[in-house]
């Protein structure tokens, strides 16, 4: 039986806007309303959620962002084996690879800054079991802030180490939605290619324009009949220098740091979610040799807004 004091919970409020965040269970953003209409999928009991392997909310993917092809990643070329005896620190997909990173729940984050309208926490990548797998010391911090209409997130990495750190980061929001009206739902996916896979769900290294696999008009395309679980490159930016996709009339919008995105909406009544999620890198890039690297004492950060 979980107590209210079990978990750190952060709750702001602007009047109109109302976030909720559980810093000691991977500094998750629980929930986002707006005039208290919930605008994420999060159906567990704190309680439940840290014990069970399911993803709600907006968990943060790091040091890698969806998929690895192996137990492994690559630093300078070389490959770079993950201990056999620290998989068990692994989330994983069907086909057994290692998927979203160390710290999808991690209890580690400290709060460092707090009002009534921003929350700031800090994570210090340090432990030898988490170096022995991603072996970069540095550290993160994460702001989350209420706007008038919404909630911007900005992510910061300090590069601790003495040799540079590739940066494959991102967030995987559940927005919720009503499978009953899932027809009636419209994605707007501003990006010119789609990133090809194989079966195991890693990129081939082709590309495709996305009119060749859904019904777009435009850069909008309507759930009805339609499935995603695909990444998105060469998003197109307004003069802001800005990305917005949208469902229906929310919105996530990138700045650029942020030029990659996956989305994943299943075709699944009990699945009632879409997820429009900011990369700072492509599926697997620890692996491929694409990722921005940030030297020794340099700092990263990368910024989203959702709207709504």
């Amino acid at each position: 039986m979980e107590s209210p004091d079990t978990f750190e919970i952060i709750n702001l409020d602007n009047g109109s806007i109302t976030a909720k965040i559980v810093v000691t269970i991977g500094n998750t953003l629980i929930s986002l309303r707006n005039d208290q209409e919930e605008k994420f999928y999060f159906p567990y009991t704190l309680g439940t959620y840290k014990s069970n392997t399911k993803l709600a909310g907006n968990p943060f993917m790091h040091p890698w962002a969806n998929r690895l092809e192996g137990d492994y990643i690559y630093i300078q070329n070389r490959k770079h084996a993950f201990p056999e005896e620290l998989k068990s620190l692994l989330y994983r997909d069907g086909n057994g690879l290692p998927l979203h990173g160390l710290l999808l729940k991690s209890n580690k984050w400290v709060t460092i800054e707090k009002t009534n309208t921003s929350h700031t926490a800090a994570f210090d990548f340090k432990e030898a079991d988490l170096l022995a797998i991603f072996p970069y010391r540095h550290t993160i911090q994460i702001r989350h802030t209420l706007t008038e209409n919404g909630i911007y997130i900005e992510t910061t990495l300090f590069n601790q180490d003495n040799k540079p750190m590739p940066v494959s980061f991102g967030f995987h929001p559940y927005f919720l939605i009503n499978p009953a009206r899932r027809a009636d739902y419209q994605l707007t996916i501003p990006a010119e290619d789609v990133i090809e896979v194989n079966e195991v769900m890693i990129p081939s290294g082709k590309v495709l324009p996305k009119s060749e696999r859904w019904d777009f008009s435009g850069d909008k395309v309507l759930l009805k009949g339609a499935a995603f679980d695909d990444g998105f490159q060469r998003l197109k930016r307004n003069e802001r220098d800005k990305v917005v996709f949208a469902l229906n009339e929310l919105q996530v919008e990138m700045d650029g740091n942020y030029p990659f995105s996956q989305i994943y909406a299943p075709e699944n009544r009990d699945k009632p979610y879409v997820c429009i999620e900011p990369m700072t890198a492509a599926t697997n890039a620890l692996n491929t040799n694409i990722c921005r690297m940030i030297k020794p004492g340099e700092k990263f950060a990368a910024c989203f807004s959702i709207f709504v």
